[in-house]
């Protein structure tokens, strides 16, 4: 609603399909694993645990060092003073969605149509296979 209320349609739909999509196939996924009936042993969840910590640990100094790296405006700037100059929009969003980037958004669609056409197959997939039984 955000992206709607500020003039960014193009946005809301983009991000309402890709967070439907991405439901819809991870309910088929979960709704598709096999049922486990053993629990790893003691040995095993602490090496998991231990393995899961210290990746977070990684990733947590990775975040912190980025962080901590000086801003560079340049890119932020020139978009916002030639979005209406070149391209005259006055919505920086969609100038450089659609005007800078277009490429980029060619390929985000091209993207949500091999999503759709995924989900598709996995659930005419899905239809016959409660057919045959």
């Amino acid at each position: 609603m955000i992206f709607l209320f500020y003039s960014a349609p193009d946005l809301a739909m983009t991000q309402f399909s890709i967070d439907t999509l991405t439901v819809i196939l991870f309910v088929l996924v979960i709704y598709n694993l096999p049922k486990y009936n053993t629990i790893s042993s003691k040995a095993l969840r602490v090496r998991d645990g231990i393995l899961a910590l210290f990746f977070g640990t990684l990733i947590a100094l990775t975040t912190l060092e980025v962080l901590n790296e000086p801003i560079n405006r340049e890119t932020s700037t020139y978009y916002a003073d030639n979005a209406y100059v070149l391209a005259k929009g006055k919505n920086v969003v969609n100038v450089i969605l659609v005007d800078f980037r277009g490429f980029d958004t060619m390929v985000e669609i091209i993207v949500l149509a091999i999503a759709a056409i995924g989900v598709f197959s996995l659930l005419k997939l899905r239809l016959k296979s409660i057919e045959k039984e």
